[in-house]
């Protein structure tokens, strides 16, 4: 093979690569965002909630069923980040919830909290995805972590607001 075949070669693989990262990237994948029916199951099950359901499957199934491609490394990424966003719904929710009703102390300290949390988990699933930066698994654990990740905090949003 010729250097100038070669170099040919490298170039299109190199624009196989940046498309496939840019398909998977988690800027893109946000784009999603659940429909109404999924959001109202998910919030039932939040209501109703007992330890280890996962309230974001009706979310993510439902952004498969819509799929014209699913069960795809790219379908499931962004049914994953559609999931996230549902939880973040519910997190923002809870978040205005807990403000409203907090003296002004405690407001102060949770805004803070927030702004560093949201900082935090940015951070760790931008090195997830960092970590991975060779394989197109990077986007679907993103999107993993980010679901976690904001989870939790919901979790710990409700804590802070019950009495």
């Amino acid at each position: 093979m010729s250097r100038t075949s070669k170099m040919a070669t490298g170039l299109v693989g190199l624009a196989l690569t940046a498309s496939i990262a840019t398909w998977l990237s988690p800027a893109q994948a946000q784009e999603s965002v659940p429909t109404p029916k999924a959001m109202a199951a998910f919030r039932v099950c939040l209501a109703a909630a007992k330890a280890g359901v996962d309230c974001g499957q009706p979310v993510y199934d439902s952004c498969q069923a819509a799929h014209d491609q699913p069960d795809t490394t790219l379908s499931i990424t962004e049914c994953t980040m559609t999931t996230h966003k549902a939880w973040d719904v519910i997190l923002n929710e809870r978040y205005r919830a807990v403000i409203a009703a907090s003296p002004p102390n405690f407001k102060l300290k949770l805004q803070k909290a927030q702004r560093a949390w949201i900082v935090s988990r940015d951070a760790d699933c931008a090195a997830v995805y960092e970590a991975y930066i060779g394989g197109t698994i990077r986007g679907l654990l993103y999107a993993g972590c980010m679901v976690e990740k904001t989870s939790e905090r919901v979790r710990w949003l409700k804590e802070m607001g019950e009495d």
